[in-house]
């Protein structure tokens, strides 16, 4: 029985070693936090595509952190619709490999009109950018806003943005809008209800966004 015992035991510790090395496999594949099958489940439910891997996509923005860290890559990509009362509005999530290391979740919504200029709305928690292009303007709630034209931006910073900028929540230390795109980076490991309800908050970012633009435009002409 000792024998047969310490057998069963050897096979137990060994059993234990390789489900951990497959769990650590899967997490450094699959983004963490559930990896590829996750975000594929995600997709499927609600009739999005999935794409293992896009080395071009993130390169399509320059401002947040793409500047800071580079284009990247795109892992386990998902793009679709949100619907929103606007309309439906294009979107992308994906794990963000940056210098051969998964950095963030990176979540886009499309604007629906072309924004003048760039603005970053980042936590007192968040570093300074080190874009030159960028100018400290003023607080946005509970947020710096960074910008490329003071004067194109400051009519868009409303009271509206302000508020939803805030509700975006303060895991989300950054994020950001330039051309027709708002952008946040999440912690890696987010859950699908996370990212669900920061889709609808950068929805929401998008709308506010489309008002001051529009306001805007008024006062102009």
């Amino acid at each position: 029985m000792g024998l047969s015992s310490t057998v069963w035991f050897v096979i137990a510790v060994i059993a234990l070693l390789l489900g951990a090395v497959l769990l650590l496999a899967d997490r450094r594949s699959g983004g963490g936090g559930g990896g590829a099958k996750d975000r594929k489940r995600w997709a499927a439910l609600r009739g999005w595509e999935y794409l293992d891997t896009d080395p071009v996509l993130p390169s399509r923005w320059r401002y947040g952190t793409i500047h800071q860290g580079g284009p990247g890559v795109a892992r386990n990509l998902i793009s679709g619709d949100v619907p929103t009362p606007d309309g439906p509005r294009m979107a992308y999530v994906f794990d963000h490999e940056q210098a051969g290391r998964l950095t963030s979740v990176l979540v886009a919504v499309q604007v629906q009109a072309q924004l003048p200029a760039a603005v970053e709305l980042r936590l007192p928690s968040a570093p300074l950018p080190d874009d030159a292009g960028l100018d400290l303007l003023e607080p946005v709630g509970d947020r710096y806003a960074f910008v490329s034209d003071a004067g194109a931006v400051r009519p868009l910073l409303t009271p509206r943005l302000a508020a939803a900028a805030d509700a975006v929540g303060d895991d989300v230390e950054l994020l950001w809008a330039e051309e027709s795109w708002v952008l946040a980076t999440a912690p890696i490991g987010s859950s699908a209800e996370r990212v669900q309800d920061l889709l609808a908050d950068l929805a929401e970012v998008a709308t506010a966004l489309e008002q001051g633009q529009a306001a805007r435009f008024r006062t102009d002409h």
